[in-house]
């Protein structure tokens, strides 16, 4: 293999590594940043596990949003070939910690999934691990050849584009706490049918085979049940049942609702219910923010005027949830739930949901509450009352294209303002160069002349 092609073969083999690392640390940047909630409860699992239970959890929120924040603009960095010699060093170092942590997490099982995707890809441990195994190997391969990694912009406009991604995904963060997450890939979207999802659909159900079991002589014989019968010498000993097809799991799990007094579930009941109700979801009402309780309350006062069900659901103790009522003044009834399930519901702490017949019709944080504005009429005709579904594809295409676009532009400029700057270096060397001619043709017609005297 000649020298050239071997340039050009490793050239597109670092290209083809580094683009595989970008891809990956961007859509994990973005996928934290757009779930920040999430991002900060998958922290507390791991410092939970190794004994760091105790972290305030407004720290552990800021680390989530810094989190989303490096590896976002590690990303960027690697896609745009910006700084390539030290951020080959920085993923490499990323990849090796993260490699050591995912087996320790693939041998000890501390967390049940990574958390490296956040809701958007589900791995297992051991698919974590492998993944993660291939992204070092990746970044061994940049961190050896880093100069082989192809630049999109010059270094004078690579400062803006790391300031715009920074500023991008902080503020697609905050964004995302204030008004919820933009894309919701938890099975509690709006629109998400409840009353569906807590049941197993038939194609999922486990299949079972039955088996008939006759004796004679010390002999077994087995049967199907739509096999005859065999002669009166067999005699019955049992029916088996094989398992032939392992089922599914519903996409919700783990859905109660109970009277603190009575114990009675009431969830089903909720679900079933045709008219609107009203859910207000604390997972924890101690570390709930009750800064806009007034407007909780008066979404409350408008579900009495209007004959719709409000409920409070958590899962808090009597303790807290008479703190609660005598700190706000709630006048609502509370009903007991599961954490985990409450924090995946909505991401706010307090939250609202807006339900019917089952389907999750509209959602609010504790930042964007409905006031008397929104809520100026009966649900039935008005916008809040009403699903206003926006697809995947629109949302993913509306993110590209307020995050790259600007991109496109600034590189589109800088590539403008590298070919001017060429155009003036070559016209100026042009123009000394014809000064040279110039004076050398001066120089030689002047010898002449002087040799003709």
């Amino acid at each position: 293999m000649s020298g050239k092609i071997r340039n050009i073969l490793v050239r597109a083999i670092v290209n083809v590594c580094r683009m595989i690392l970008a891809a990956t640390f961007i859509f994990s940047g973005f996928v934290k940043a757009n779930d920040p909630y999430g991002t900060a409860y998958k922290l507390q699992d791991y410092l939970t596990a190794f004994g760091f239970a105790d972290i305030p959890n407004f720290l552990v929120f800021a680390m989530a949003v810094v989190v989303a924040m490096v590896e976002f603009t590690m990303g960027i960095y690697l896609l745009f070939g910006i700084s390539r010699s030290a951020i080959s060093k920085l993923v490499l170092f990323f990849m090796s910690f993260m490699t050591l942590l995912t087996v320790y997490i693939y041998i000890y099982d501390p967390v049940k999934d990574c958390g490296c995707f956040g809701d958007a890809i589900v791995l297992t441990n051991f698919e974590t691990l492998l993944k993660n195994i291939v992204l070092l190997g990746a970044a061994v391969v940049l961190v050896r050849k880093p100069e082989h990694q192809v630049e999109f912009v010059s270094s004078n406009f690579a400062w803006l584009v790391s300031l715009y991604a920074v500023v991008f995904v902080l503020g697609f963060s905050v964004a995302c706490i204030r008004n919820l997450p933009f894309i919701d890939y938890r099975p509690f979207h709006i629109g998400a049918n409840i009353r569906e999802a807590v049941e197993l659909p038939d194609s999922l159900m486990p299949v079972y085979e039955a088996r008939i079991v006759y004796e004679r002589n010390g002999e077994r014989l087995e049967l199907l049940p739509e096999d005859d019968d065999p002669d009166s010498t067999w005699t019955y000993v049992e029916t088996t049942r094989k398992l032939v097809k392992a089922g599914g799991v519903p996409d919700v799990q783990n859905l109660y609702m109970e009277d603190p007094q009575s114990d009675f579930d009431l969830s089903e009941m909720i679900l079933e219910d045709e008219g609107y109700t009203f859910l207000l979801i604390s997972p924890n009402l101690k570390n709930a923010d009750d800064s806009n309780v007034d407007l909780i309350n008066e979404a409350y006062d408008y579900a009495v005027e209007k004959g719709y069900a409000f409920y409070c659901l958590t899962a808090s103790d009597s303790t807290d949830r008479q703190y609660w009522v005598e700190h706000t003044g709630a006048e609502y009834g509370f009903l007991r739930s599961d954490e985990l399930t409450l924090k995946t519901i909505v991401r706010s702490n307090p939250g609202l949901v807006l339900m019917r017949n089952g389907v999750i019709v509209n959602k609010w944080s504790s930042f964007d509450l409905p006031d008397e504005y929104e809520l100026n009429g009966r649900l039935e005709d008005i916008p809040a009352g009403k699903i206003h579904y926006v697809p995947l594809e629109r949302k993913l295409a509306y993110v590209l294209m307020l995050f790259f676009v600007p991109l496109f532009v600034l590189t589109l400029l800088d590539r403008m303002a590298m070919g001017w700057s060429f155009y003036r270096r070559m016209k100026r060397k042009t123009e000394e160069l014809n000064l040279d001619e110039i004076e050398k043709n001066i120089h030689n017609t002047f010898n002449s002349k002087n040799k003709e005297k």
